[in-house]
């Protein structure tokens, strides 16, 4: 399946690919697409490839004939996934297409972000302007980002970004993230009776978590907040989102002993280590889970 991934730009637009694509999943992305190129002109594109199982057969032709049709329409196009042979399909695809094709590895995210904006500024003067920038004095926090999974472990990091948020007047935007039963994390494709019940279980998670967290926005009473629900593993959708959405600060919670391993341990080491912004990890107390 294909989720369409928030961005802050205008003309760059950002897709995660999961599981095997079918011909169902390109009917309905392709049109989205074609609006986007239509209402923007040129768009560049982040195509990021997670527990990605390959295409159908009729999916790879839907691919490669939209790709041919529009390719004057695309800037840049940069694949990011984990695999050495995603790599091999930007190699393919440069050779068939006039658009720049760019693979990144998935560590080498803001990479990846990075080439898509250098290709849509308008001159090299933008660049110097950025670089000069990052030399200045830190600016106040605008864009705060906040990854929760609705335990009360997780409050107290929510409580902490709040009240930097409210200091520098800043957006909070509340993320969770989705892990699809159908689409699991594994190096094979297991064999399931009935793979309707596995989906139908995925959209119960996934509506699940666009209530709660609409629920955690209201109870955080600010007028400045975005709730996001994405498929796909914590540190992965968080480096993601965060990127697309010039996040400049993350927000997360971290303790030793009461697991939480989703998205509050060893997950919140792979934020501060992957993100391309301020990473605040808040330890959370042992009073926190008793």
């Amino acid at each position: 399946m294909f989720q369409l991934i928030p961005v802050a730009e205008e003309n760059i637009f950002a897709i995660k690919a999961i599981g095997k694509l079918t011909d169902e999943d390109y009917r309905q992305l392709l049109p989205q697409l074609t609006t986007l190129i239509h209402e923007h002109g040129p768009i560049s594109l982040l195509v990021e490839l997670e527990d990605f199982h390959g295409w159908e057969a009729k999916a790879a032709w839907d691919d490669f004939a939209f790709g041919k049709e529009h390719e004057k329409d695309f800037i840049r196009i940069a694949i990011v996934g984990k695999k050495s042979w995603y790599k091999w399909m930007a190699m393919i695809g440069n050779a068939f297409s006039e658009t720049k094709i760019r693979f990144f590895y998935t560590e080498d995210l803001q990479d990846a972000w990075n080439w898509l904006r250098e290709g849509s500024m308008k001159d090299e003067s933008s660049i110097g302007g950025l670089a000069e920038s990052a030399a200045s004095s830190p600016k106040p926090y605008k864009n705060i980002l906040i990854a929760v999974d609705f335990t009360p472990h997780s409050n107290l990091a929510l409580q902490r970004a709040a009240g930097i948020a409210r200091c520098n007047d800043a957006k909070i935007m509340l993320l969770h993230a989705v892990e699809s039963i159908f689409y699991p994390n594994l190096d094979f494709d297991p064999v399931v009776a009935n793979p309707a019940d596995f989906i139908e279980m995925d959209q119960v998670l996934y509506d699940r978590a666009v209530t709660q967290i609409k629920e955690l926005a209201n109870g955080l009473e600010y007028p400045y907040i975005q709730t996001e629900v994405l498929w796909g593993s914590p540190k992965s959708t968080v480096l993601s989102y965060a990127a697309a959405q010039n996040v400049d600060l993350i927000v997360t919670g971290s303790h030793g002993k009461h697991g939480l391993a989703r998205l509050l341990g060893s997950t919140a080491t792979g934020i501060a280590h992957g993100a391309g912004c301020d990473v605040m990890v808040v330890k959370l107390s042992e009073q926190a889970h008793e």
